[in-house]
């Protein structure tokens, strides 16, 4: 007879997995697409300064980062919309910004300081006190299954003719990737 999990750990645990469904939901695409395309789609950039900035609305009106730490927490959410905004003033176009000598570095820096930060937020407001549980092992496992979503995404987005045809793509109404099994 196997053993049924415990109703009160899942009660516990309930809002940790569902931050880490939820980022996993929002990775894979980004990394399937990465790797089909070679690509990070505009949508992807979009959806990402919107929980930035949406994150750093949350912040200003609930004031829930007080301290040293809440001017850093701020500019870094503040930053994907305030790179976007200058990117789009300076050289008309996102794709430009990124490929310019200057914007370019930039946003990669956005990236890494703002991704990490965006992601506490997120795992703050869906498992308050988290930090307060035995969170080592669960935040390195969630981290795992985050980084292992995102690598079986890219996978399958670089083989994606063995696992999809171009007609897939096509009913989709997506672009067919240039290794795309046809049909």
């Amino acid at each position: 007879m196997t053993e049924q999990p415990d109703a009160a750990a899942f009660g516990r645990y309930g809002p940790f997995a569902i931050a880490i469904v939820t980022i996993s939901l929002v990775s894979w695409p980004i990394a399937f697409n990465l790797g089909a395309y070679g690509e990070v789609f505009y949508e992807d950039v979009f959806l990402f300064v919107v929980a930035a900035t949406a994150g750093l609305a949350v912040s200003l009106l609930a004031d829930p980062y007080s301290g040293e730490r809440r001017w850093f927490t701020n500019v870094a959410l503040a930053a994907p919309a305030g790179w976007l905004l200058v990117a789009v003033v300076a050289t008309g176009s996102i794709g430009e910004a990124a490929t310019s000598p200057i914007l370019g570095p930039l946003a990669l820096l956005i990236v890494l300081v703002s991704i990490p930060t965006v992601l506490r937020m997120m795992t703050d407001m869906f498992v308050p006190g988290f930090r307060s549980y035995e969170s080592r092992r669960l935040l390195v496992g969630g981290l795992a299954t985050v980084i292992i979503v995102a690598a079986a995404g890219f996978f399958v987005g670089v083989n994606n003719d063995s696992f999809l045809t171009c007609s897939d793509f096509k009913v989709a109404g997506s672009d067919q990737p240039s290794n795309c099994a046809q049909d």
